[in-house]
């Protein structure tokens, strides 16, 4: 997987995405932020909390596609687009929300103490 972007926002107001690591200019004012001051450790959390999201979201629509699949199989039409739209309604009204906001959640428990001294 690919690193995850840091967003980075200037004293001045400008703002930009960084990975981790590198260091960046602000355009308006000049002053430097190097990503290498965040700890190893909380940027590797931060993988794994992603990793593990993007796995369990996966996870779900191929639990759901293999439900479809099976009915779709058994040649039961009415049943496919029902079972569908249920399962769909249930993914992003109910399932989908409570993953993400447990994920944000712990995302901002590991990010919200990073404070990058400009130089």
């Amino acid at each position: 997987m690919k690193g995850l972007a840091i967003s980075l926002t200037c004293d001045c107001g400008k703002q930009a995405s960084v990975a981790y690591g590198e260091r960046w200019t602000c355009p308006g004012c000049g002053t430097t932020y190097d990503t290498a001051q965040i700890p190893g450790g909380d940027y590797d959390r931060l993988m794994q909390l992603t990793r593990r999201y993007r796995a369990i979201s996966w996870a779900v629509v191929i639990v759901m596609a293999a439900i479809v699949l099976a009915v779709a199989i058994t040649g039961q039409t009415i049943s496919i687009f029902a079972g569908l739209a249920v399962s769909l309604l249930s993914w992003f009204l109910f399932i989908k929300p409570v993953v993400h906001r447990r994920h944000r959640r712990a995302v901002n428990g590991l990010t919200r103490r990073w404070k990058l001294e400009a130089r």
